[in-house]
C-alpha cells in the first residue's frame, strides 16, 4: 500500500489558515505600516487559493481516467452535499436577521434562486465552489487529455496557457485590444492552476527548486511595486496574475520539497485538518464575521492591527475546524450516505 504523502495534508491544512488570514485583514489601512502590513501579507496569502486548485488538479487529473458517472456521483457526495448544506445555513442565518418577510414560498425559492446564481448571502467566498464544480465537470475528459500528452508536449501546454493568461492580463492595461481574440480561448483563468498542479508534480524535478523560488519572489517585488505604483491596475495583482501564479508555484514546490513532517503528532494534526479543511473553509467566513470578529473586538486586542488579525485568524480556525468536525462526523455524513458510490477517486 502507498505511504500517505503527509506533504499534501500540510499543504492543505496550512492553505485553510491562510484563507481565512486574509479575510480577517480589514480592507482599510490608516498607516503607511498596516498598509505594507497588507501588501506584503495578501499575494502571499492568496497564493494559496491558486493552491487549492493545484491540489485538486494533483490529485485528480491523475486518476479521474475511469468511470465517468461514479465520477460525477463521488464530486456530489464528497463536494455537492456540503456545499449545499453550508449555503443552507449562511442563507438561514441572513434570514434570521433580515427586516425583510417573505410568505413561507418565497424562502426556497429565493434560496435556489441564489444559490444557482452564486449570490448566497454573506458567502462571498463561495465563489471558489462553482470554479471548482466547472472544472470537476472537465476532469474526467481533461484527465484523459492529461494522459495522452508526453512529457514535451504537456511542456508545451502549460507554455501555451501561461502565455494566453498572461495576454488575458495585461494586454487590455497596455491598450493592446485582444480582447476578442482571447475570448475564445478555452484554456485560461482558474484552469491555469488546476492543470499547473498535476503538470508540476509530473515534470518537477528537486534541483530546479531554486528557480521556481526566485520566480516567486520576483513575482512577490513586482506585485509589491504595482500595489504602490499602480494600484488600479488590478489584473496584474492578484488571482490570475503570472506574478501570482509564480508565488503559488513556488509555494506549492516548497511544500513538495520540504512538506514531509516527521514529528508524529504534527502528521496526526496535519492529516486532521486536512480532513476536516473543506467544510471548515465553507463554514470560516460566517464564524469569522459573525463571531470571531465581533468576540475579539471585545477585548484590549481591538486596538492593536496585527495581533486583531492573529487573533481573529485563530479563533476562526478554532470555531471553524470544530464546527466542521462535528458536522462532518454527523449531518453531513448522513446526507452523503444517501449517496452510494463506488470505492476509489
Amino acid at each position: 500500500m502507498k505511504e500517505r504523502e503527509i506533504k499534501y495534508d500540510f499543504l492543505r491544512a496550512v492553505a485553510v489558515l491562510a484563507i481565512i488570514m486574509v479575510h480577517a485583514i480589514p480592507a482599510v489601512s490608516v498607516n503607511d505600516k498596516q498598509w505594507w502590513f497588507a501588501a506584503v501579507m495578501q499575494p502571499l496569502l492568496l497564493s494559496f487559493v491558486g493552491i487549492y486548485f493545484m491540489l485538486s488538479g494533483l490529485f485528480l487529473l491523475d486518476s479521474a481516467t475511469g468511470d465517468i458517472t461514479q465520477f460525477y456521483k463521488k464530486r456530489v457526495k464528497v463536494i455537492v452535499i456540503p456545499f449545499l448544506f453550508f449555503s443552507v445555513l449562511y442563507y438561514l442565518f441572513y434570514v434570521s436577521r433580515s427586516q425583510e418577510v417573505l410568505s413561507w414560498w418565497e424562502y426556497p425559492v429565493e434560496f435556489l434562486r441564489d444559490f444557482f446564481s452564486g449570490t448566497v448571502p454573506m458567502a462571498d467566498h463561495m465563489w471558489f465552489m462553482y470554479v471548482i464544480i466547472a472544472l470537476y465537470l472537465c476532469t474526467p475528459f481533461l484527465a484523459r487529455m492529461m494522459k495522452a500528452m508526453n512529457d514535451k508536449e504537456l511542456k508545451y501546454f502549460i507554455l501555451l496557457i501561461l502565455g494566453v493568461q498572461t495576454l488575458t492580463n495585461y494586454a487590455g492595461g497596455f491598450g493592446i485590444g485582444l480582447d476578442q481574440i482571447l475570448d475564445y480561448m478555452v484554456f485560461k483563468g482558474w484552469l491555469n492552476y488546476y492543470v499547473l498542479g498535476y503538470a508540476l508534480k509530473r515534470l518537477f524535478k528537486r534541483e530546479e527548486f531554486k528557480w521556481f523560488a526566485l520566480a516567486g519572489i520576483v513575482g512577490l517585488a513586482l506585485t509589491l511595486l504595482q500595489k504602490r505604483f499602480t494600484p488600479g491596475f488590478v489584473p496584474g495583482i492578484h488571482d490570475l496574475a503570472p506574478t501570482m501564479i509564480a508565488m503559488s508555484a513556488a509555494v506549492f514546490l516548497l511544500f513538495e520539497c520540504y512538506g514531509n513532517l516527521k514529528c508524529k503528532a504534527a502528521r496526526t494534526a496535519a492529516v486532521w485538518m486536512s480532513r476536516h479543511s473543506y467544510s471548515a473553509y465553507l463554514a470560516h467566513y460566517l464564524i469569522l464575521k459573525a463571531a470571531a470578529e465581533l468576540l475579539v473586538d471585545q477585548t484590549v486586542v481591538r486596538h492593536f492591527y496585527v495581533p486583531r488579525i492573529v487573533c481573529a485568524t485563530l479563533l476562526t480556525a478554532i470555531l471553524s475546524f470544530a464546527a466542521a468536525w462535528i458536522l462532518d462526523s454527523t449531518v453531513i455524513r448522513w446526507l452523503q450516505n444517501l449517496i452510494k458510490t463506488d470505492r476509489g477517486r
